[in-house]
């Protein structure tokens, strides 16, 4: 009985048992099964190729649009090496940029952070803080080597983005571009590839962090043969897309080098663009100003040697700022700094989507340069918020050219994005450090502002929706446009029309301060210098702590002789921005006027500290040290200067004034040939070689020089009066000396040379026979000298 009882148990256990087991070898084959953790899978992979710290390549394609790639699926599109890395790697296709600016947008790729917080809102004025972190000092932290080679003057390193770059290419020579628009300050992207490679072939020994940002795309568009011919016969769309392909070649040649160095396996690649083009949709040209689809989804691509990361696709809404932490933790590089970005790591492996987030953007342009309301918006993937007066809303699936607004149609869409629209500019922006102001010469600056690239350093943080009261952006597009082509004309010194288009702009709109400072520049470059300070005067009503208000209506009263309003009007600017260049320079200047160079000196001195590329900035601290005695220090800066640029304006006439300090006129002789050679339109250097002749007795040369210097600045007294001196030595008729002597007191203001003038005058009297006439001419020589001394005896109010 007992026996009969237990087989049942028996069974039940056994089978029990094999059940266990059973489930044992499921959970081992899921085990087996279960993808590697991200993080181990990733340290396996450089262990295994022989490295615990990877490289890293960032590509950065300026105002590239994601629809006009391959891999985006534009099947007319020439983008081999692009659809490449995709296919080999990560393509995220719903990323998007914070602004459709080419600064602002790099800025955010580079610290992982919004521009609510970087404060970096625009292209020009405002710096990438040095209190931001850079991936570039993230990387150069842990040993790697860093090195950034960029194309274009938007990101040249005044403007933060060097900070970590052992090396930053950034060398644009501006004297070239004098009359040309800035968006041509650019170099191809086959020179930007070829100092890139230069400079990688260099370094296989230690990891790198390599930026290459290349700026083909962008207006203009002129690529090279052949893709000028392939692309040219489809107007400016196919020409766009011929330096999108020529810019693919570049990113082909790099991806090329890595596998012949044997560096694939151990490089990671990423590529993005900064911000799309227009290229006429909704009436923008170009980009900047809306923040429409067409400036707003940029591609975004991950390549990395490791398994499971090819030919993936991320369709979840996704950022720029998500490529700073998602390349640290790529490359294992573990990161303390706090970012608006997330990692997407995991997202790449599949092993869970990406928190869904909307992506946050701006456009700046409208409220800091031309007082209107900013735009900004949410991207959700499918749905796009855009909070304007009139606000904006679209279903970017059904509508991928944003032309239905579905605002009223779905109220509760739009007021969830709204909210969360207003969270994200209120918690990104919280306790947002105060933007830092980039320092410009002074032509820089006016060039900046031609092109619309100039606004306001600041920008608020005001939550979403406090802008009802404002202009809509979208009712003054023909305003904008008409303040750019003003913008262009500038740029090609065409400052009259440039003009007309302001002022009947500036009817639609009074208080623009852009236009009112581009018409300012410009009525200061027609010498209508009255109209001008008008101009500047009306943007320090409405804003007194407007630096270029201040620097501009500095630079009309220094040309009016108002020299102390200069010195207040530049401290009151270096108490605003401390380390602003232009007031240092201006105030230099001042001194400089009043024949003060030991005053002037320290101010020139600051500003070639602050600015050391500006060759001008160096050109007038030789200048001022010649003056000062100081010519050891004046020879070597002018030597630099003349290394780098050897027919920069005014450098050769430095070097000769400073020779003739030196007492060494021969040298001086040539150096002011050598001027003139380079600038033969430039009197100074001919009127100094004819004063040189005449020491030497040469009186028949020094004339010929004196009537070049006569018909070059026929405004001037002093080709007048040297060419009346010359004249009489060589026994010219007293008559014809009288003339000319007098055609020169007519245009003197300065008393030595009123004074040599009626010295001139009292010998040819003396030769006609005139002792009366003698004796007024010395007596107003020695008034003139008087008046000289008491100037220089004179101190100046500051």
């Amino acid at each position: 009985m007992k026996s009969s009882r237990r087989a049942p148990i028996a069974l039940f256990a056994i089978a029990l048992a094999a059940v266990v087991l059973a489930a044992l070898a499921l959970y081992f084959l899921a085990q087996a099964r279960r993808p590697v953790a991200p993080r181990e899978a990733l340290r396996r992979v450089w262990s295994r190729n022989g490295t615990d710290r990877p490289n890293v390549v960032l590509i950065t394609l300026d105002t590239t649009r994601a629809d006009h790639l391959g891999c985006y699926g534009d099947a007319a599109a020439s983008t081999p090496a692009i659809d490449a890395l995709a296919q080999g790697g990560v393509l995220f296709s719903q990323a998007a940029t914070p602004a459709p600016l080419t600064l602002p947008a790099h800025s955010s790729i580079m610290t992982g952070l919004y521009p609510t917080y970087h404060g970096v809102r625009l292209n020009g004025v405002t710096a990438l803080g040095q209190d931001r972190t850079t991936l570039a000092e993230v990387f150069q932290a842990r040993g790697y080597q860093t090195a950034a080679f960029v194309a274009a003057f938007v990101v040249d390193g005044r403007w933060g983005l060097n900070q970590g770059f052992g090396t930053y290419d950034d060398q644009f020579d501006l004297a070239k571009y004098k009359r040309l628009d800035l968006a041509a300050v650019q170099r191809p992207g086959n020179q930007v590839m070829d100092a890139a490679l230069k400079w990688l072939d260099g370094r296989r020994d230690r990891p790198f962090f390599t930026w290459i940002h290349l700026y083909d795309p962008h207006t203009p568009y002129d690529p090279p043969e052949p893709f000028r011919s392939r692309f040219g016969g489809r107007g400016l769309e196919g020409l766009y897309d011929g330096e999108i392909a020529f810019a693919d070649q570049q990113v082909g040649r790099l991806v090329s080098w890595l596998r012949q160095a044997n560096l694939d396996q151990r490089t990671i690649v990423v590529v993005a663009g900064d911000h799309g083009e227009g290229l006429g949709s909704h009436g923008e040209g170009t980009h900047g100003y809306f923040i429409y689809d067409y400036a707003v989804h940029v591609p975004f691509i991950v390549s990395a040697p490791v398994q499971g990361l090819q030919g993936v696709r991320v369709d979840e809404q996704v950022s720029l700022v998500d490529v700073f932490p998602t390349v640290l933790e790529l490359a294992g590089v573990e990161r303390k700094e706090k970012v608006h970005g997330r990692s997407l790591v995991a997202a790449m492996f599949k092993r869970e989507p990406p928190r869904e987030l909307p992506a946050y953007s701006e456009s700046m342009t409208p409220s800091l340069q031309f007082g209107w309301a900013a735009l900004r918006s949410i991207r959700s993937g499918r749905y796009k918020f855009i909070q304007a007066p009139r606000p904006e809303l679209y279903d970017l699936q059904a509508d991928p050219g944003e032309a239905d607004n579905i605002y009223a149609a779905r109220p509760a869409i739009a007021s969830g994005m709204s909210r969360e629209l207003a969270q994200i500019t209120e918690e990104t922006g919280r306790n947002a450090p105060a933007p830092e102001a980039a320092n410009l010469d002074r032509e820089t600056m006016e060039r900046l502002a031609a092109l619309g690239y100039v606004g306001t350093p600041g920008a608020t943080n005001e939550p979403a929706g406090t802008e009802s009261g404002l202009p809509d952006p979208k009712d003054k597009l023909e305003v904008f446009s008409a303040v750019q082509e003003a913008g262009t004309l500038v740029s090609d010194g065409e400052h009259a029309k440039a003009a007309g288009l302001l002022e009947g702009a500036l009817r639609k709109e009074p208080d623009m301060p852009q236009g009112l400072l581009l018409l300012g520049t410009c009525y200061t470059e027609l010498g209508r210098r009255k109209e001008a300070r008008a101009q500047f005067d009306k943007v320090l009503r409405k804003d007194p702590q407007s630096v270029q208000g201040l620097i501009g209506m500095a630079n009309v009263l220094l040309q009016d002789g108002h020299g102390d309003d200069v010195v207040t009007l530049c401290k009151k600017t270096l108490s605003i921005d401390p380390r602003n260049m232009q007031a240092y320079a201006l105030l230099g200047d001042v001194y400089i006027d009043r024949r003060e160079p030991s005053k002037a000196l320290p101010y020139l001195e600051k500003a070639v500290e602050i600015q050391p590329k500006i060759t001008q900035g160096q050109l007038n601290l030789a200048a001022c040290l010649v003056e000062v005695k100081q010519l050891p220090r004046a020879q070597a800066l002018l030597h630099d200067i003349l290394a780098a640029h050897p027919k920069f304006p005014g450098a050769q006439f430095n070097l000769g004034v400073l020779y003739e300090e030196l007492q060494r006129p021969e040298e001086a002789r040539a150096a002011y040939l050598a001027e003139i050679a380079s600038n033969p339109n430039g009197f100074r250097a001919r009127f100094n070689v004819g004063k040189l002749l005449a020491g030497a007795g040469d009186w028949t040369g020094s004339a010929e020089q004196m009537r070049e210097v006569m018909r070059l600045a026929p405004q001037r007294p002093e080709g007048y009066l040297f060419l009346a001196r010359a004249l009489l030595q060589q026994a010219a008729p007293p008559d014809q000396v009288l003339a000319l002597a007098d055609q020169g007191l007519s245009r003197a203001a300065d008393p030595e040379l009123e004074a040599l003038g009626w010295f001139v005058k009292a010998d040819a009297f003396n030769r006609k026979g005139q002792p009366d006439k003698v004796a007024l001419a010395l007596r107003n020589a020695q008034t003139q000298l008087a008046r000289q001394k008491g100037r220089a005896d004179a101190t100046p109010r500051e």
